[in-house]
Protein backbone atom coordinates (compact mmCIF):
# COMPACT_ATOMS: atom_id res chain seq x y z
CA UNK A 1 0.00 0.00 0.00
CA UNK A 2 1.17 3.37 -1.05
CA UNK A 3 0.12 5.03 2.48
CA UNK A 4 -0.08 2.59 5.95
CA UNK A 5 -2.75 3.03 8.48
CA UNK A 6 -0.16 5.52 10.53
CA UNK A 7 -3.08 8.23 9.36
CA UNK A 8 -5.82 7.00 11.98
CA UNK A 9 -3.26 5.80 14.33
CA UNK A 10 -2.28 9.44 14.96
CA UNK A 11 -5.39 9.86 16.71
CA UNK A 12 -6.58 9.76 20.24
CA UNK A 13 -3.04 9.54 21.58
CA UNK A 14 -3.85 9.79 25.34
CA UNK A 15 -4.00 6.41 26.99
CA UNK A 16 -4.51 5.34 30.29
CA UNK A 17 -0.82 5.39 32.26
CA UNK A 18 1.21 2.82 32.98
CA UNK A 19 3.30 2.35 36.80
CA UNK A 20 6.43 3.43 34.87
CA UNK A 21 4.62 6.62 33.21
CA UNK A 22 3.18 7.59 36.43
CA UNK A 23 6.92 9.14 37.00
CA UNK A 24 7.65 10.74 34.03
CA UNK A 25 7.55 14.63 32.98
CA UNK A 26 4.24 15.42 32.42
CA UNK A 27 3.22 18.15 29.55
CA UNK A 28 -0.38 18.66 29.77
CA UNK A 29 -3.06 18.05 32.22
CA UNK A 30 -6.76 18.21 31.83
CA UNK A 31 -8.22 16.78 35.51
CA UNK A 32 -7.20 14.05 36.19
CA UNK A 33 -6.12 12.85 32.36
CA UNK A 34 -2.64 13.75 31.29
CA UNK A 35 -0.34 13.42 28.78
CA UNK A 36 3.16 12.26 29.43
CA UNK A 37 6.35 13.48 27.64
CA UNK A 38 6.98 9.70 26.20
CA UNK A 39 3.47 9.85 24.84
CA UNK A 40 3.72 13.55 23.73
CA UNK A 41 7.03 12.54 21.27
CA UNK A 42 5.34 9.28 20.38
CA UNK A 43 2.59 11.59 19.15
CA UNK A 44 4.86 14.03 17.35
CA UNK A 45 7.06 11.48 15.99
CA UNK A 46 4.06 9.43 14.48
CA UNK A 47 2.57 12.40 12.74
CA UNK A 48 6.10 13.37 10.97
CA UNK A 49 6.48 10.17 9.85
CA UNK A 50 2.73 10.31 8.06
CA UNK A 51 3.62 13.78 6.92
CA UNK A 52 6.67 12.56 4.99
CA UNK A 53 4.76 9.56 3.71
CA UNK A 54 2.06 11.80 1.93
CA UNK A 55 4.02 14.83 1.16
CA UNK A 56 4.90 15.87 -2.36
CA UNK A 57 7.95 17.51 -1.71
CA UNK A 58 10.67 18.90 1.34
CA UNK A 59 8.73 22.11 1.58
CA UNK A 60 5.40 20.94 1.69
CA UNK A 61 6.77 18.48 4.74
CA UNK A 62 8.84 21.20 6.42
CA UNK A 63 5.19 23.38 6.35
CA UNK A 64 3.12 20.89 7.55
CA UNK A 65 5.23 19.55 10.27
CA UNK A 66 5.37 23.23 11.79
CA UNK A 67 1.73 22.90 11.90
CA UNK A 68 1.63 19.66 13.70
CA UNK A 69 3.97 21.12 16.56
CA UNK A 70 2.57 24.23 16.53
CA UNK A 71 -1.25 22.63 16.57
CA UNK A 72 -0.59 19.40 18.70
CA UNK A 73 -1.13 20.73 22.03
CA UNK A 74 -4.78 22.13 21.20
CA UNK A 75 -5.34 18.93 19.87
CA UNK A 76 -4.08 16.62 22.60
CA UNK A 77 -6.23 18.67 25.01
CA UNK A 78 -9.30 18.77 23.18
CA UNK A 79 -9.33 14.93 22.87
CA UNK A 80 -8.73 14.48 26.59
CA UNK A 81 -11.92 16.52 27.22
CA UNK A 82 -14.14 14.68 24.95
CA UNK A 83 -12.72 11.47 26.81
CA UNK A 84 -13.84 13.29 30.22
CA UNK A 85 -16.88 14.08 28.62
CA UNK A 86 -18.03 10.53 27.56
CA UNK A 87 -17.44 9.29 30.94
CA UNK A 88 -19.67 11.90 32.34
CA UNK A 89 -22.34 10.39 29.73
CA UNK A 90 -21.68 7.21 30.72
CA UNK A 91 -20.31 6.61 27.13
CA UNK A 92 -17.86 2.97 26.03
CA UNK A 93 -17.13 0.97 23.52
CA UNK A 94 -18.01 -2.92 23.21
CA UNK A 95 -15.74 -6.01 22.41
CA UNK A 96 -18.48 -6.21 19.35
CA UNK A 97 -18.14 -2.68 18.39
CA UNK A 98 -14.26 -2.27 18.24
CA UNK A 99 -13.92 -5.50 16.48
CA UNK A 100 -16.44 -4.43 13.41
CA UNK A 101 -14.26 -0.88 13.38
CA UNK A 102 -11.34 -3.41 12.81
CA UNK A 103 -12.72 -5.06 10.47
CA UNK A 104 -13.87 -2.19 8.71
CA UNK A 105 -10.30 -0.36 8.53
CA UNK A 106 -8.57 -3.33 7.61
CA UNK A 107 -11.28 -3.80 4.51
CA UNK A 108 -11.01 0.19 3.78
CA UNK A 109 -6.90 -0.40 3.49
CA UNK A 110 -7.69 -3.78 1.24
CA UNK A 111 -5.93 -5.84 3.74
CA UNK A 112 -6.75 -9.32 3.60
CA UNK A 113 -4.88 -11.12 6.00
CA UNK A 114 -3.50 -10.62 9.25
CA UNK A 115 0.10 -10.89 8.57
CA UNK A 116 -0.52 -8.12 6.15
CA UNK A 117 -2.17 -6.45 9.33
CA UNK A 118 0.75 -6.88 11.30
CA UNK A 119 3.19 -5.84 8.69
CA UNK A 120 1.51 -2.66 8.26
CA UNK A 121 1.53 -1.85 11.84
CA UNK A 122 5.45 -2.42 11.49
CA UNK A 123 5.39 -0.11 9.17
CA UNK A 124 3.96 2.43 10.86
CA UNK A 125 5.80 1.64 13.85
CA UNK A 126 2.79 0.35 15.90
CA UNK A 127 2.26 -2.69 17.57
CA UNK A 128 -1.26 -4.16 17.72
CA UNK A 129 -2.76 -3.05 20.95
CA UNK A 130 -1.38 0.79 20.42
CA UNK A 131 -3.79 0.75 17.05
CA UNK A 132 -6.46 -1.23 19.08
CA UNK A 133 -6.48 0.92 21.94
CA UNK A 134 -6.29 4.59 19.65
CA UNK A 135 -9.39 2.97 17.68
CA UNK A 136 -11.19 2.42 20.70
CA UNK A 137 -10.41 6.01 21.46
CA UNK A 138 -11.70 7.19 18.13
CA UNK A 139 -15.25 5.31 18.38
CA UNK A 140 -15.49 6.79 21.55
CA UNK A 141 -14.98 10.56 20.64
CA UNK A 142 -17.50 9.91 17.81
CA UNK A 143 -19.72 8.58 20.06
CA UNK A 144 -19.33 11.97 22.09
CA UNK A 145 -19.55 13.55 18.64
CA UNK A 146 -22.93 12.36 18.02
CA UNK A 147 -24.67 12.60 21.19
CA UNK A 148 -23.54 16.32 21.60
CA UNK A 149 -23.46 17.93 18.03
CA UNK A 150 -25.53 19.38 15.72
CA UNK A 151 -26.21 16.83 12.70
CA UNK A 152 -26.57 19.07 9.38
CA UNK A 153 -27.00 16.36 6.81
CA UNK A 154 -30.85 17.43 5.97
CA UNK A 155 -30.18 21.20 5.27
CA UNK A 156 -33.10 22.89 3.40
CA UNK A 157 -32.84 23.35 0.00
CA UNK A 158 -33.50 27.73 0.54
CA UNK A 159 -30.33 27.46 2.67
CA UNK A 160 -28.21 25.60 0.24
CA UNK A 161 -29.65 28.37 -2.49
CA UNK A 162 -28.75 31.48 -0.29
CA UNK A 163 -25.13 29.34 0.17
CA UNK A 164 -25.37 28.88 -3.94
CA UNK A 165 -26.03 32.33 -4.52
CA UNK A 166 -22.98 33.49 -2.13
CA UNK A 167 -20.50 31.14 -3.34
CA UNK A 168 -21.15 29.88 -6.92
CA UNK A 169 -17.98 31.05 -8.15
CA UNK A 170 -16.63 28.50 -5.77
CA UNK A 171 -18.02 25.92 -7.79
CA UNK A 172 -17.05 27.61 -11.45
CA UNK A 173 -16.38 24.43 -13.78
CA UNK A 174 -12.88 25.18 -16.24
CA UNK A 175 -13.24 25.95 -20.14
CA UNK A 176 -13.62 22.53 -21.36
CA UNK A 177 -13.69 20.04 -24.34
CA UNK A 178 -14.62 16.70 -25.05
CA UNK A 179 -12.13 15.02 -27.52
CA UNK A 180 -11.04 11.76 -29.57
CA UNK A 181 -7.89 10.65 -30.13
CA UNK A 182 -5.75 8.84 -32.13
CA UNK A 183 -1.99 8.08 -31.15
CA UNK A 184 1.05 5.96 -32.50
CA UNK A 185 3.61 5.46 -30.55
CA UNK A 186 7.03 5.93 -30.69
CA UNK A 187 9.30 2.95 -31.58
CA UNK A 188 12.34 2.44 -29.15
CA UNK A 189 14.17 1.50 -32.26
CA UNK A 190 15.40 4.63 -33.96
CA UNK A 191 15.68 3.22 -37.11
CA UNK A 192 11.76 2.80 -37.13
CA UNK A 193 10.85 6.09 -36.20
CA UNK A 194 10.54 7.36 -39.53
CA UNK A 195 8.25 4.88 -40.51
CA UNK A 196 6.20 5.61 -37.57
CA UNK A 197 5.94 9.32 -38.27
CA UNK A 198 4.79 8.49 -41.69
CA UNK A 199 1.96 6.64 -40.41
CA UNK A 200 0.70 8.82 -38.21
CA UNK A 201 0.90 11.60 -40.86
CA UNK A 202 -1.36 9.03 -43.15
CA UNK A 203 -3.50 8.68 -40.48
CA UNK A 204 -4.35 12.02 -39.54
CA UNK A 205 -5.58 12.41 -43.36
CA UNK A 206 -7.64 9.69 -43.25
CA UNK A 207 -8.85 11.33 -39.67
CA UNK A 208 -9.92 14.52 -41.59
CA UNK A 209 -11.87 12.69 -44.14
CA UNK A 210 -13.21 9.40 -42.81
CA UNK A 211 -14.89 8.18 -39.44
CA UNK A 212 -12.52 9.08 -36.66
CA UNK A 213 -14.25 6.70 -34.36
CA UNK A 214 -13.92 3.53 -36.24
CA UNK A 215 -10.02 4.83 -37.66
CA UNK A 216 -9.38 4.60 -34.13
CA UNK A 217 -10.87 0.97 -33.39
CA UNK A 218 -8.82 -0.42 -35.90
CA UNK A 219 -5.14 1.80 -35.72
CA UNK A 220 -4.84 4.17 -32.53
CA UNK A 221 -1.84 2.68 -30.17
CA UNK A 222 -3.78 3.53 -27.13
CA UNK A 223 -5.80 1.96 -24.89
CA UNK A 224 -8.93 4.31 -25.74
CA UNK A 225 -9.25 2.30 -29.07
CA UNK A 226 -11.70 0.15 -27.93
CA UNK A 227 -14.15 3.24 -27.24
CA UNK A 228 -13.46 4.70 -30.32
CA UNK A 229 -10.78 6.98 -29.28
CA UNK A 230 -13.25 8.94 -26.63
CA UNK A 231 -10.95 10.59 -23.93
CA UNK A 232 -13.64 12.10 -22.26
CA UNK A 233 -13.68 15.69 -21.30
CA UNK A 234 -10.84 17.21 -20.53
CA UNK A 235 -10.33 21.02 -18.75
CA UNK A 236 -7.96 23.66 -20.24
CA UNK A 237 -4.49 22.88 -18.66
CA UNK A 238 -4.98 18.81 -18.14
CA UNK A 239 -2.99 17.99 -20.91
CA UNK A 240 0.48 17.94 -22.07
CA UNK A 241 1.17 22.08 -23.17
CA UNK A 242 1.25 21.82 -27.11
CA UNK A 243 -1.93 19.40 -26.78
CA UNK A 244 -3.55 22.08 -24.69
CA UNK A 245 -2.65 24.78 -26.71
CA UNK A 246 -3.83 23.01 -30.32
CA UNK A 247 -7.38 22.31 -28.50
CA UNK A 248 -8.42 25.35 -26.63
CA UNK A 249 -7.63 27.39 -29.84
CA UNK A 250 -9.33 25.21 -32.45
CA UNK A 251 -13.01 24.91 -33.00
CA UNK A 252 -15.34 21.91 -32.65
CA UNK A 253 -14.85 19.18 -35.51
CA UNK A 254 -11.43 20.17 -36.07
CA UNK A 255 -8.78 17.03 -36.22
CA UNK A 256 -5.59 18.58 -35.03
CA UNK A 257 -2.50 16.76 -35.76
CA UNK A 258 -0.46 14.72 -35.44
CA UNK A 259 1.24 16.89 -33.03
CA UNK A 260 4.40 15.27 -31.57
CA UNK A 261 5.32 14.50 -28.22
CA UNK A 262 8.28 12.70 -26.34
CA UNK A 263 6.06 9.29 -26.29
CA UNK A 264 4.63 9.85 -29.57
CA UNK A 265 2.35 11.21 -32.29
CA UNK A 266 -1.38 12.45 -31.62
CA UNK A 267 -4.38 13.33 -33.75
CA UNK A 268 -7.14 14.53 -31.95
CA UNK A 269 -10.61 15.59 -32.64
CA UNK A 270 -12.48 18.45 -30.64
CA UNK A 271 -15.55 16.92 -30.67
CA UNK A 272 -17.43 20.12 -28.55
CA UNK A 273 -16.18 23.12 -26.83
CA UNK A 274 -17.19 23.86 -23.62
CA UNK A 275 -17.11 27.39 -22.00
CA UNK A 276 -15.86 28.24 -18.34
CA UNK A 277 -19.18 28.63 -16.15
CA UNK A 278 -21.33 28.14 -12.85
CA UNK A 279 -22.61 25.25 -12.95
CA UNK A 280 -26.87 25.31 -12.36
CA UNK A 281 -27.91 24.75 -8.21
CA UNK A 282 -29.53 21.17 -9.03
CA UNK A 283 -26.32 19.87 -10.54
CA UNK A 284 -24.21 21.59 -7.29
CA UNK A 285 -26.60 20.86 -4.73
CA UNK A 286 -25.12 17.41 -3.01
CA UNK A 287 -22.06 19.39 -3.11
CA UNK A 288 -22.94 22.22 -1.44
CA UNK A 289 -25.14 19.93 1.27
CA UNK A 290 -21.88 18.25 1.55
CA UNK A 291 -19.70 21.46 2.61
CA UNK A 292 -21.97 23.15 4.28
CA UNK A 293 -21.78 20.15 6.55
CA UNK A 294 -18.60 20.19 7.01
CA UNK A 295 -17.94 23.80 7.52
CA UNK A 296 -20.68 23.68 10.18
CA UNK A 297 -19.74 20.85 11.88
CA UNK A 298 -16.12 22.73 12.18
CA UNK A 299 -18.02 25.47 13.84
CA UNK A 300 -20.06 23.44 16.14
CA UNK A 301 -16.52 21.37 16.95
CA UNK A 302 -14.98 24.35 17.97
CA UNK A 303 -17.53 26.22 20.01
CA UNK A 304 -17.70 22.49 21.80
CA UNK A 305 -14.42 22.62 22.39
CA UNK A 306 -14.31 25.73 23.79
CA UNK A 307 -17.36 25.31 25.98
CA UNK A 308 -15.52 22.24 27.48
CA UNK A 309 -12.46 24.18 28.67
CA UNK A 310 -14.43 26.79 30.15
CA UNK A 311 -15.00 24.45 32.88
CA UNK A 312 -12.08 22.31 32.58
CA UNK A 313 -8.57 22.41 34.52
CA UNK A 314 -6.06 22.93 32.22
CA UNK A 315 -1.86 23.14 32.51
CA UNK A 316 0.74 22.56 29.91
CA UNK A 317 4.28 22.45 31.34
CA UNK A 318 5.78 24.20 28.14
CA UNK A 319 9.50 22.79 29.95
CA UNK A 320 8.18 19.49 29.39
CA UNK A 321 7.53 19.68 26.02
CA UNK A 322 9.82 17.63 24.07
CA UNK A 323 11.47 18.52 20.44
CA UNK A 324 11.82 15.31 18.85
Amino acid sequence: MKKTILALAITATAATLSAAQLVEAIVIRVGDRVVTRTQYARRLHDGFTEIEQTSTSPAEAATKKEELRKNLPTDLIAELLIKDRADRLGLNVTADELKDAMARLKDQYGIKTEAEFDESLKKSGMARADMEARLHDTILMNKVFARELRQRDELADKELRERYDREKERYRLPERARLREIIVIKPDDPSKVEAARERANALAAQARTGDFAKLATTSSDAGTKEKGGDLGEVARGELLPDLDKAVFNATAGTVLGPIETKSGWHILKVETRLPSEVPAFESVKDRLRKDASEDAWQRDYKAYIDRLRKDAFIQINEQNVPSV
